[in-house]
């Protein structure tokens, strides 16, 4: 009989953004707002780190960020490598530094954004299964809102059916020799997520059912609700 090869998952942790759209001072990151009483990058290695099919994070930050980020390193389990990079000047950049810091023998590498702090476990272990007759697997939501477009003056030019429509999550996961083909070609410009470079390559990915909970905190707004989810949440894994 033969023998089945056992998986090696690694996670790239995106957490080099400038956090623009929250208005913070210069050299300041969203990632290290606090959450709950710690920063919010601390949320999403520390979930991430406690499940048993991760092996291994590489946490990519801006520059100026990474001394910072090593003072935390006390406050996870030491069990799993958890390594730092060094971010670029777009998300692919980030995502292309953190892949030279995933040892070879990964055999599926999964990309979460930092400042999405409550994933769903249970939608992460669905997006590894996926995988089974898939190069990549994403978690998303159906799109439940009358979606709108506008011209240049705000004005409402058409309205966009909504039917088949998904708004992508993360963590998305991948085949590990998938990512690192498509990160190897030279046309990564504007890819908004990982998944998106998958599909130009002709690789297949699968959409995962995801959770709203899983919330992207972007404005200000955002951490009221997060705060307000974790607080529900207790020990549901929503």
């Amino acid at each position: 009989m033969e023998e089945q090869q056992t998986e090696e998952l690694w996670v790239i942790v995106a957490a080099a953004g400038d956090s623009r759209r929250m208005g913070l001072p210069d050299g300041e990151s969203k990632q290290f707002l606090l959450l709950g009483g710690e920063p919010i990058l601390n949320h999403s290695v520390r979930r991430l780190l406690t499940m048993d099919v991760v092996d291994g994070l590489v946490v990519v930050l801006h520059p100026s960020h990474t001394v910072r980020f090593a003072s935390e390193l006390l406050a996870f389990d030491d069990s799993k490598p958890l390594l730092i990079a060094e971010g670029g000047a777009t998300r692919t950049d980030s995502v292309r530094a953190g892949l030279l810091e995933v040892p070879d023998s990964a055999t599926v590498i999964a990309v979460h954004d930092g400042a999405r702090p409550l994933f769903a476990r249970h939608v992460f272990e669905r997006c590894v299964e996926a995988l089974g007759d898939a190069d990549g697997a994403v978690p998303g939501i159906e799109v439940s809102d009358t979606l709108k477009r506008t011209d240049r003056q705000g004005k409402v030019a058409t309205t966009v059916d909504r039917r088949d429509l998904w708004a992508a999550q993360t963590p998305q996961v991948f085949r590990a020799a998938a990512l690192r083909d498509v990160y190897s070609r030279p046309d990564t410009n504007g890819a908004t997520d990982d998944a998106v470079l998958l599909e130009r390559g002709g690789y297949l990915v699968n959409l995962v059912p995801s959770t709203p909970a899983n919330v992207k905190i972007t404005t200000p707004a955002d951490i009221s609700l997060a705060g307000a989810l974790m607080s529900w949440e207790v020990e549901a894994d929503v």
